[in-house]
């Protein structure tokens, strides 16, 4: 894979923990442009899904879209809402002897 060389604007104090917390991570700043790419990686949704995929074993080349996985999601044949009220007015008789 390529490399890219860029240049990019940071708050001072930003940059001087990052560096300290790179430092103490890796033992120096050597490592500083990987430790940015780290980062970077964070925030790429595949890349994290393709890394986390790969550390515990799952060799995959596409993933579902939100679609597919709400479509595929199991249908339940009680209503949360209903469970919830029941175990509501349970509590309130309970609780008020009237019910």
């Amino acid at each position: 894979m390529a490399t890219v060389k860029t240049t990019i604007v940071v708050d001072e104090q930003t940059w001087t923990e990052f560096k300290k917390v790179v430092s103490s991570k890796y033992g120096g700043l050597r490592k500083l442009s990987f430790a940015v790419e780290e980062a970077i990686k964070c925030f790429n949704a595949p890349e994290l899904m393709r890394s986390f995929s790969s550390s515990v074993g799952l060799e995959t080349s596409a993933y579902p879209s939100s679609n597919e996985v709400k479509s595929r999601r199991p249908k339940l044949s009680t209503s949360s809402a209903e469970a919830v009220r029941k175990m509501r007015d349970e509590r309130e008789a309970r609780i008020s002897g009237f019910k």
